[in-house]
């Protein structure tokens, strides 16, 4: 049996996207700034990629800036920002984000003088608002706040930090890897954003920087070389990586609305099995949240040894990115759980290929793991 149940750290390939991704590094490979015919074909599906990636986020397709993933677009847009900051000197980013985010606020502290403020979240995993009113003023330049969080699946009012960071004229960066191709998602009123393909069942190894309608003044861009994506991203684009993301955008698109209630339908399935366990609380369930994601901590079971004694399940005790930290999760800790709380959390993540089936299995061992772990932890 081999239950697959981390899709937060990566989806499987739609093998529709796989099709489109094999034409283009066969019969129709090219290179998209080439001149000749088959250049211009590969422009050409480049440009409908984009048209597509555009429409599920809800922004102009001049404004998708393709990227090998999220991580390289937030360290483009915050870097890019500490650099033409001007006299602002503050950064204000949530407690829950992702390393992508904090490890690069850490980096332009301790290299670029940057005052870089943790907004502290509501017991739920929200970013609660009031306190970000008291941190964002006049020297803030850039305030991070995700969309959906990667561990609990909690929702933030997006658009409501944007409000309060143009308020202050702060730019305003979301990271939207989580929710996009989940739930809608209108980043219209955002400035930069940051999504990847592998998220919503395209290739790793591609993403996009969703820039402002009008890029500061000195605005530089992280990789120079040839002068491609406007200047912001060079380097010859990955055709193959960047079609499969369109196609899995597009994809995505056309069955959000059914997917959700499915997909919410498997998550409370998976909630009211574990229940019955006892002792067993779901981290975030009083927020909204993405319909495919649930943290759960079950009373008097280590996370890491649940997931070693569970080989036919693949899930998780927290972000992929974080895993190989000997620590509990910063994420957890910011919503108020203790290390012990925090060490006993998995996180469960159903997807596109998940059935009612997977479920019933994976509960079924899920349960008999745990329960034999209370058993020696009691002993």
């Amino acid at each position: 049996m081999d239950i697959y149940l981390d899709n937060n750290a990566t989806t499987p390939v739609d093998p529709a996207v796989v099709e489109a991704v094999t034409r283009h590094l066969t019969d129709r490979f090219g290179n998209a700034a080439s001149s000749h015919v088959r250049g211009r074909a590969a422009g050409a599906a480049v440009d409908v990629a984009r048209e597509h990636v555009a429409e599920l986020l809800s922004v102009a397709p001049t404004r998708v800036v393709w990227t090998s993933g999220a991580t390289e677009a937030i360290n483009t847009a915050l870097k890019g920002l500490a650099a033409v900051r001007g006299h602002r000197s503050r950064l204000v980013v949530s407690s829950v984000e992702h390393k992508a985010v904090l490890d690069v606020a850490d980096y332009l502290a301790s290299t670029h003088g940057v005052e870089v403020c943790l907004a502290p979240v509501s017991p739920a995993g929200a970013v609660d608002l009031d306190a970000l009113h008291t941190l964002v003023n006049d020297e803030t330049f850039a305030v991070a706040v995700m969309a959906a969080n990667n561990e609990t699946g909690v929702l933030n009012p997006v658009g409501d930090v944007a409000e309060l960071a143009h308020m202050f004229g702060a730019a305003f960066m979301c990271d939207a890897t989580q929710q996009a191709g989940k739930l809608p998602l209108d980043l219209s009123g955002v400035d930069f954003a940051a999504v990847s393909a592998h998220k919503l069942y395209g290739p790793q190894g591609v993403g996009a920087l969703i820039t402002p309608r009008r890029m500061p003044d000195g605005f530089p861009a992280l990789l120079h070389g040839g002068n491609h994506e406007r200047g912001y991203r060079s380097g010859t684009l990955n055709l193959p990586g960047v079609v499969g993301f369109g196609k899995a955008a597009s994809l995505a698109a056309g069955s959000l609305e059914e997917e959700t209630d499915r997909l919410a339908s498997l998550r409370d399935e998976l909630e009211r099995g574990l229940g019955k366990l006892g002792d067993v609380s779901v981290n975030g369930a009083e927020a909204d949240r993405l319909p495919n994601t649930t943290s759960v901590r079950l009373g008097g079971v280590d996370a890491d040894a649940l997931i070693v004694a569970t080989p036919q399940v693949a899930f998780s005790s927290g972000s992929a990115c974080t895993s190989a930290v000997p620590s509990p999760s910063h994420v957890l800790l910011a919503m108020g759980l203790s290390s012990a709380a925090a060490e006993q959390t998995i996180r469960l993540s159903v997807g596109r290929f998940t059935t009612a089936e997977d479920v019933a299995g994976a509960l079924e061992l899920i349960a008999a793991c745990a329960e034999q772990l209370r058993v020696l932890g009691a002993a």
